[in-house]
């Protein structure tokens, strides 16, 4: 079934809801922290009728701006009450369910997408409303409850731009029509200027101007490869659809990728590999300083990459594949069947079973018409080779998927902006770099790689300290130059995160 038949059904059965969903014993959490207080008012004076104090009114007013967090407001409304007890009750009933999704998220995120294999951090709920009472500026220990993440942090300050641009009645569209090209005059470039003005892409001149100009195609470049296109210079059916995506529209997209923060652990590794699935982008982070970045191939729309946290255990140069089954019989099988020369020549071995100790054959032996799904007994193994499929090295972190990082003799596919095409592993276009700098860092040492590749023989080399990947899904976020980038949807996570979270 393909993946966009999955998200269509997906989002039919999926539950529309703008409320809060964390399982969360909420009441037996506020009996014991006001049983831990001999029930001593938190946030109200004691007096009729009820009336917060300061503390109180501090905490209801960060309550009342939780949209800046892109939470709803509404969701911690303070219940109506007629006595102080009850109020103060009443504010902490709020403000632990208004911590525990400021830390942790709205909703699990499985209950979005099942194939989401990232879980909601753990947090001490009964901890967290102790913090904000025994702080001298509960407002301010509330904001720094708030995911740490350097990137969440940008993005809240996005939010709060696009807000006012939306508020001053969000950015003009430009109309279609034939690309518009460097050196034309044309009056849509004129609707161009402004828009690209309205997210600072660009200042406008001092008259205006229907010739694009090279002042303009600087910024039209700059717009396309914060966007993921192709950065030519023509404005033409995707750059005016980028272009005309309506200031609500990134809104919400902000909003979605602000709770996907919630789900990464605040504390990544001083060194650490992120992989933006979404972005097709891979960093490397040495001593908390961006070392390498390199662009990514990631599974195609029928077999995405997962996204989860793992450890780099080791690396393998000069591997051998071993071809999964489903990659067998539906990517190879038809090949095989078309061309008795296929696997000689892609440097193939076949061997009659999964053991180890299972016999090899010979391809020409096998009569491949007879074997299918659910009836595919042999193991297909690739030799280390220029044709293997996995290139010189692949960096493995041992996961339930299979999934892992890997070289690629298939180089062109990088210089597309899209790049979806793999099995479900993650095909570097740096592969070499990335092993010496691990490497490198661990105390090894790199240049002995050379040596190893020449060799030709498969070869494994441990790291002393594994480290830290990140498999993440962003379409939104915005690098450490400030740069603000935003990515297509490619496998439809977006449209499952907004129906449950009601966006």
């Amino acid at each position: 079934m393909g993946r966009a038949i999955v998200v269509a059904l997906a989002l039919a059965l999926l539950p529309t809801t703008g409320a809060r969903t964390q399982d969360l014993d909420t009441e037996r959490i506020v009996a014991a922290f006001h049983a831990a207080r001999g029930d001593a008012p938190a946030w109200t004076e004691e007096q009729t009728p009820p009336t917060l104090n300061a503390r109180g009114e501090a905490v209801v007013q960060a309550l009342n701006d939780a949209g800046r967090e892109a939470l709803a407001a509404d969701d911690y409304a303070v219940a109506e009450a007629e006595s102080a007890g009850d109020l103060d009750r009443a504010v902490t009933a709020s403000l632990v369910n208004y911590l525990v999704d400021l830390q942790t998220g709205r909703i699990a995120p499985q209950r979005a997408d099942p194939d989401l294999f990232v879980y909601r951090r753990d947090v001490d709920a009964q901890a967290l409303l102790e913090a904000v009472a025994s702080a001298p500026d509960p407002a301010r220990t509330i904001a720094d409850l708030a995911p740490a993440n350097p990137i969440y942090r940008r993005l809240r300050r996005l939010l709060a731009e696009y807000r006012t641009i939306e508020g001053a009645g969000g950015w003009n569209t430009v109309a279609p029509g034939e690309t518009l090209k460097p050196g034309m005059t044309d009056p849509r470039v004129g609707a161009v200027r402004r828009r690209l003005a309205a997210t600072r892409d660009l200042t406008l001149p001092d008259e205006p101007s229907n010739h694009y100009d090279p002042t303009l195609e600087i910024a039209v470049r700059a717009f396309q490869r914060r966007h993921g296109l192709i950065p030519d210079g023509a404005i033409g059916k995707r750059t005016i659809a980028a272009l005309n995506v309506t200031v609500e529209e990134r809104i919400r997209q902000i909003e979605l990728n602000m709770e996907r923060f919630r789900w990464i652990p605040d504390e990544l590794g001083d060194d650490h590999v992120f992989v933006n699935l979404a972005g097709f982008v891979l960093d490397y982070v040495r001593k908390g300083t961006t070392r390498l970045t390199m662009r990514v191939i990631v599974g195609r729309q029928y077999r995405e990459t997962p996204t989860f946290s793992d450890r780099i255990r080791y690396l393998e140069f000069n591997p051998t594949w071993t071809v999964p089954p489903k990659i067998a019989i539906e990517d190879l099988l038809p090949k095989i069947r078309k061309d008795s020369g296929f696997l000689p020549a892609g440097g193939y071995d076949v061997f009659k079973g999964w053991q180890e100790a299972s016999a090899k054959l010979d391809p020409a032996a096998v009569d491949w018409t007879r074997v299918g799904k659910g009836n595919f007994p042999y193991r297909l193994v690739q030799r280390p080779g220029d044709q293997n499929a996995l290139g010189r090295v692949k960096f493995m972190f041992p996961n339930r998927f299979d999934v892992y990082l890997h070289d690629t003799p298939a180089r062109a596919l990088f210089h597309r902006p899209v790049r979806t095409f793999s099995s479900g592993c993650i095909r570097l276009e740096r592969p070499l770099a990335l092993a010496e700098a691990l490497l490198e860092a661990d105390g090894q040492d790199a240049g002995r790689i050379k040596a190893i590749l020449e060799a030709g023989a498969t070869t494994r080399v441990n790291l002393g300290k594994p480290v830290p990947v990140h498999l993440a899904y962003l379409t939104a976020w915005i690098g450490e130059g400030g740069t603000v980038e935003f990515r297509d949807d490619v496998y439809g996570r977006d449209a499952l995160l907004a129906k449950a979270l009601g966006l």
